[in-house]
């Protein structure tokens, strides 16, 4: 069963394609690791027991894939 921050991540993640997703188990199943990453980190469990730690681990991991967007970005310029 998911937490109130997985279900609203399931219900908006990928225009709702995801919204059918009961568990982290058929997270997995659904075969999208962004999605399933994004279940694990909200997940009670892991210690998300407040809205503002859920806001916090998504801003740590929006950080996180946007340096390496830019790292990415910088080695295709480079290997021009």
């Amino acid at each position: 069963m998911l937490n109130a921050f997985q279900r609203a991540c399931a219900d908006i993640y990928g225009s709702g394609d995801f919204a059918h997703v009961q568990s982290l188990e058929e997270a997995r199943e659904a075969g999208d690791t962004l999605f399933t990453f994004l279940l694990i980190e909200l997940a009670s469990g892991e210690g998300c027991d407040s809205a503002a730690e859920a806001a916090r681990r998504l801003e740590m991991a929006t950080a996180d894939i946007q340096g390496v967007a830019e790292a990415i970005q910088s080695a295709g310029s480079s290997a021009r």
